[in-house]
């Protein structure tokens, strides 16, 4: 009995298990239903995740990579026309964010770094003012006696030196700093020190030199053992003692390789006081201050101390003040180089070649989704809204922009060095032209370019008929006109126009500027100049040694003529006290009432090409000084001896109590300091007895042997002046370039940018028409199996085309006419409304356009009517 108890107990528990089994099966059941969709709400939640929007974004990155893969002339027109575009606006935001935005590597709190300007009185300039950046070193130490609690260093421009190490030569830069300089901007040494103690007293130099960590890797190959290490720069002996932070080069845009103390200076201008009391060094200088109620005070008592400074130099300035700038110096007060003003105006001509190259992208994308159309319209009936549409085409136009941006950083690296070399040759650059900066930029704008460009072909493609589109079969590139397409195509030819008649207008400037003549032949003519390694006095060395050296060349094989002078032609001015033996007061003339002079030879004339009008040239027998012979220009003469002529007449040069000098020859005008300037007053006085020295060697060469003619006026040098170190060899174009350059540099960049957006254009015009072209490969092939002739396939396509460039041609001469007035100040001797320049700028852009439109045109007309029907 008790084993059937057990088992029929057994069975029971059984019974009870599958029971409590079906009720909680069932009860899960009820759960589920009264739940709902699990699958559902798992992927409702996970699309409020990131996931979701990753795996779209995927699936549409691999969609558009497919679709660009199968459309390879679009992508690469595409992506070009982007690098290009983009390349350039790259390399001039990284130029222009080095030279007025981003603050020196290395400075530590650079907003509370101040340059110090001196605000002087200038009538000429605009607004009758001008900021100065340099300062002699008693102006730098009266500012001393009144800066404190400011700080204040002093520091040179960097030049160029040569340093020996052993037998090697290397070439450098170099700046002179007073020991504060270090301090003031808070930098500390990499290895070793910076100056102390005596080393920054002015009295005595100290042979010591920091130099920077790139020369130090560049040149000693980073020697940690290269402190107490002697070298020499430019001849003289110095100590490293220390090695700067890495990236610190200085705060200009010019690095520095090395730092001497400010009492290396030297100064080749002998007055028989010590160099740091006279008015001839040339410091900037700057200030830190930390509290903003220092400033004003500073101010105030500069101005005080520099004004009595000024009452003791050559001249005085009662308005001169002190003023302040940042630590970028092109944000600073002083008058901007005009080389940076250029590339300023230049940065909104390469945007122009942006809009350019976007408004093509933009036509090429349209064009695109209309050939899509039937496509987007059966996603549209499948379900997929707007918003997905919309980030489809935006994935695509955006990798498309990203494409171009990565092409761009070739373009933006070649771009970014022809523009320093063109716009800023003279500036030795511590950064790359392509760096994070850049990379950044790229980045962002093609960001922004991408997803912008994709904006109106989703707007087109999503709100196109859909029963149309799907009725459409497979003509789905079925041709329509599109007014944004045209209104596209008409802003990039305007912009076209615009930038070519600017090229056209800057290489006129050019031609007149060069055409100006400066009163000298300038052909084939050299000035040779003696340099030393001492600044000690060599009055005597020269006046033996230069005339012996200019005999000697005058015998020499392909050398027309020799002369010698103290200054070079246009190569500066000197003026002393002159009077009328019967006036009181010089005559007065503008713009400047103060004749200037020079000292030459008696075959300078001939030499340098400027005519004698009347009388003679000077002789052997001719001497300096008080009594002695006189040229002077046509310009003086009139001024002087107006309705009579000046031969004979009397000029006291020095005090009244001198004899005449007398007047022997008239000589033609010649410019002093410039190109472009107003006729001035100057005469010449023989070298023969003069206080001055002859500096300069003037050579006339024949055609072609000016090269052989230098290497031995710098042999003959060195043999006729003792302790001469080199000379240096100017050709007269060579000291013509600096002030021709802001011409060349704005003829060179508009034409460059012209003929570059004339290329964007170019291809966005033959791309835009045949891609229209082949939507309409249907149509013409009807029309050609109907009896049309290849004239009217073409009158058909290029009509179209051509009558939509010429509302573009239109528009842009009218801009060019409505913006000539910007550009007056920038041209010279040409009219911004020249009608020759305007035209040709039309013509070249429209030839263009009729052969981009042509091309396909006359493919279109070879189409055969059997392929063409049979793709329908």
């Amino acid at each position: 009995m008790r084993d059937t108890e057990r088992e029929l107990h057994f069975h029971l528990e059984l019974e009870a298990l599958a029971r409590s089994r079906e009720d909680a099966a069932r009860r899960e059941l009820e759960a589920r239903q009264a739940f709902g969709n699990v699958t559902y709400y798992r992927e409702e939640v996970r699309g409020m995740t990131l996931l979701r929007w990753i795996d779209r974004i995927r699936q549409d990155a691999k969609y558009a990579v497919r679709g660009l893969a199968r459309a390879p002339g679009f992508t690469a027109t595409v992506i070009v026309t982007l690098a290009l575009g983009f390349g350039v606006n790259a390399a001039m935001y990284t130029m222009l964010d080095q030279v007025f935005r981003r603050a020196p590597e290395g400075v530590v709190a650079p907003g509370n770094i101040r340059r110090v300007y001196e605000d002087q009185s200038r009538p000429r300039e605009p607004g009758g003012r001008e900021a100065y950046p340099h300062f002699t070193y008693p102006h730098y130490r009266a500012l001393m006696t009144v800066a404190a609690p400011v700080q204040l260093a002093a520091f040179s421009a960097s030049d160029s030196v040569s340093i020996i190490d052993g037998t090697s030569h290397v070439p450098a830069r170099e700046s002179e700093v007073t020991a504060s300089y270090f301090t003031i901007l808070g930098v500390r040494p990499r290895l070793g020190r910076f100056f102390v103690g005596d080393e920054d007293s002015i009295e005595t130099p100290t042979p010591v030199a920091v130099i920077s960590d790139a020369f130090w890797r560049r040149t000693f190959g980073a020697d940690a053992h290269v402190l107490g290490r002697s070298i020499s720069v430019d001849h003289r002996p110095v100590t490293i003692v220390g090695v700067a932070p890495e990236h610190f080069a200085g705060i200009d845009l010019d690095l520095v390789d090395i730092w001497v103390p400010a009492n290396m200076h030297e100064s080749s201008i002998t007055t028989g006081l010590p160099w740091y009391e006279t008015f001839h060094s040339s410091f900037k200088v700057i200030a830190r201050i930390d509290q903003p109620n220092e400033e004003p005070r500073f101010a105030g008592a500069g101005t005080v101390a520099l004004r009595a400074v000024h009452l003791q130099g050559a001249a005085y300035d009662s308005t001169s003040k002190i003023v302040f700038g940042p630590i970028t110096e092109a944000n600073g007060p002083a008058k901007p180089a005009e080389e940076v003003t250029v590339a300023t105006r230049i940065s909104w001509i390469a945007m122009i070649v942006l809009i350019i190259a976007c408004a093509n992208v933009t036509n090429l994308l349209l064009l695109r989704a209309s050939r899509r159309g039937r496509e987007i319209s059966v996603r549209r009936a499948l379900g997929a809204s707007q918003a997905r549409l919309y980030e489809q085409v935006a994935i695509e136009s955006t990798l498309l922009s990203l494409l171009g941006g990565a092409a761009a950083l070739v373009v933006a690296l070649w771009t970014g060095h022809a523009l320093r070399r063109l716009m800023l040759p003279d500036v030795h650059w511590a950064t790359s032209a392509l760096d994070g900066h850049t990379m950044l930029f790229l980045l962002g704008l093609s960001l922004l370019i991408g997803v912008g460009a994709g904006a109106a072909p989703a707007l087109h493609g999503t709100r196109s008929n859909l029963s149309d589109s799907l009725k459409a079969g497979s003509r789905e590139g079925a041709y329509r006109r599109s007014r944004l397409r045209s209104m596209l195509l008409i802003v990039q030819t305007a912009l076209c126009v615009l930038l070519l008649s600017g090229a056209g207008l800057y290489l006129r400037s050019l031609d007149n500027v060069k055409s100006i003549s400066v009163g000298y032949r300038t052909d084939n003519l050299t000035v040779v100049t003696p340099t030393f390694v001492t600044a000690a006095d060599h009055s005597a060395e020269l006046a033996a040694g230069v005339p012996a050296a200019a005999a000697r060349l005058s015998v020499l094989d392909g050398v027309e003529a020799v002369a010698y002078a103290a200054t070079s032609p246009i190569g500066g001015w000197a003026s002393q006290q002159i009077r009328l033996p019967d006036r009181d007061s010089l005559p007065a003339f503008a713009p400047d009432p103060r004749p200037s002079y020079n000292v030459v030879s008696p075959n300078y004339f001939r030499t340098v090409g400027i005519p004698i009008l009347a009388g003679r040239s000077f002789d052997n027998s001719d001497a300096a000084g008080p009594g002695g012979a006189v040229i002077v220009t046509k310009t003086m003469a009139q001024v002087f001896w107006p309705g009579t002529s000046a031969l004979g007449k009397c000029l006291i040069l020095g005090t009244r109590s001198n004899p005449c000098s007398t007047v022997v020859g008239i000589a033609g005008d010649v410019h002093r300091l410039g190109i472009i300037e107003q006729p001035v007053q100057q005469y010449f006085v023989p070298l023969e007895g003069a206080d001055w020295p002859p500096t300069n060697l003037i050579i006339r060469t024949q055609p072609g042997r000016a090269d052989a003619v230098d290497r031995e006026a710098t042999r003959i040098l060195a043999q006729a002046i003792p302790g001469v170190d080199a000379a240096r060899v100017r050709r007269m174009a060579d000291i013509l370039e600096p002030q021709l350059r802001p011409w060349r540099l704005g003829a060179t960049l508009f034409t460059a940018f012209g003929i570059l957006a004339l290329a964007v254009a170019g291809i966005g015009i033959y791309s835009i028409v045949a891609y229209g072209v082949s939507q309409r490969t249907n149509e013409m092939g009807i029309r050609v199996a109907l009896g049309a002739q290849t004239s009217d396939i073409l009158d058909l396509v290029v009509g179209e085309g051509v009558r939509v460039l010429a509302v573009g041609v239109g528009l842009g001469v009218a801009t060019s006419l409505l913006l000539g007035r910007f550009l007056a100040s920038l041209l010279f001797g040409v009219s911004p409304y020249d009608v020759s320049t305007l035209i040709g700028a039309a013509a070249s852009l429209g030839a263009l356009g009729l052969i981009a439109c042509a091309l396909p045109g006359w493919r279109a007309a070879r189409v055969s009517p059997v392929i063409a029907l049979r793709a329908d």
